[in-house]
C-alpha cells in the first residue's frame, strides 16, 4: 500500500497528474490515509519527502527511520480487510462502480485491496506490462 501511496503523492507534484486518485476521500478516510495515520506521518510530511528524492530506496531509508513501523502486522491486517461490502455501507453502489469499474465484475465479498489493484491494472496497463521504476531500479525525476 505504501508504493501506491507514494504514487499518489508523486502525482501531486508540479508536473503530475493525480487524476481520480486522492489520498482522502468524500465518504472517510481512504486506505492511504489509514496507512500515514497508523504509522504517524502525515501526508504533507512524506509529500515533502517524495518531492525531495532522488531515488526510491530514499524515501524507503525515511520511512525505517521516522516511521513508527512498531504495529505493522496489525496494520496490515487492518488494510486488508475491508471488503466491497463493507464500503458498500456507506457508500451508494453506483458511486462506487463510478470510482471502481472494476468492482463490477467482483462478489461483494471481494477485499477492498483487490478492488484497488484491478483498478490500477485497467487504469495503468503499461504500467503493469512493464513494471514500475522501483522494479526497474530506475532513478526518480526529479521535479522541474
Amino acid at each position: 500500500m505504501m508504493p501506491r501511496t507514494i504514487d499518489k503523492l508523486r502525482a501531486k507534484l508540479p508536473g503530475g497528474q493525480i487524476g481520480a486518485y486522492s489520498i482522502t476521500t468524500a465518504f472517510g478516510p481512504g486506505l492511504s490515509l489509514m496507512l500515514l495515520d497508523d504509522i504517524g506521518v502525515t501526508e504533507e510530511c512524506l509529500l515533502e519527502i517524495v518531492q525531495q528524492a532522488w531515488v526510491e530506496h530514499e524515501i524507503a531509508d525515511w520511512l525505517r527511520r521516522n516511521a513508527n513501523l512498531s504495529r505493522v502486522a496489525s496494520l496490515n491486517e487492518k488494510l486488508f480487510s475491508p471488503r466491497i461490502e463493507d464500503v458498500l455501507a456507506f457508500i451508494p453502489a453506483a458511486t462506487f462502480n463510478e470510482i471502481y469499474p472494476a468492482a463490477e465484475r467482483m462478489t461483494i465479498t471481494s477485499p477492498m485491496f483487490e478492488v484497488l489493484l484491478e483498478d490500477d491494472r485497467l487504469m495503468f496497463p503499461s504500467h503493469f506490462q512493464n513494471g514500475s521504476a522501483s522494479a526497474r531500479k530506475v532513478p526518480i525525476e526529479k521535479p522541474k
